[in-house]
């Protein structure tokens, strides 16, 4: 099932921001994440543009990212809290 179009924003959006806090380049996150360089590609991309087309995504790439950024997975499709 492809996520809608603003949880696949705020999913981009906050795997970039967590990826760039920590210096790490998209390569090195998707091989700590179990994904491909590609997939990481388009899931930032759709943070910040309509792709035309969903992003589908699995819930161990979901997973993986988290694991591979330091945070729950939650966190990468909430809202970050105020200040953070």
């Amino acid at each position: 099932m492809p996520w809608d179009d603003e949880v696949a924003r705020l999913l981009g959006g906050r795997v970039r921001q967590l990826r760039e806090r920590r210096a790490m380049s998209q390569e090195a996150l998707a091989c700590r994440a179990g994904c491909s360089k590609n997939h990481v590609q388009v899931i930032e991309a759709a943070g910040r543009a309509d792709l035309g087309r969903p992003i589908n995504l699995r819930l161990s790439t979901l997973f993986g990212l988290a694991d591979a950024l330091g945070v729950e997975p939650w966190d990468l499709v909430r809202e970050p809290a105020a200040g953070a």
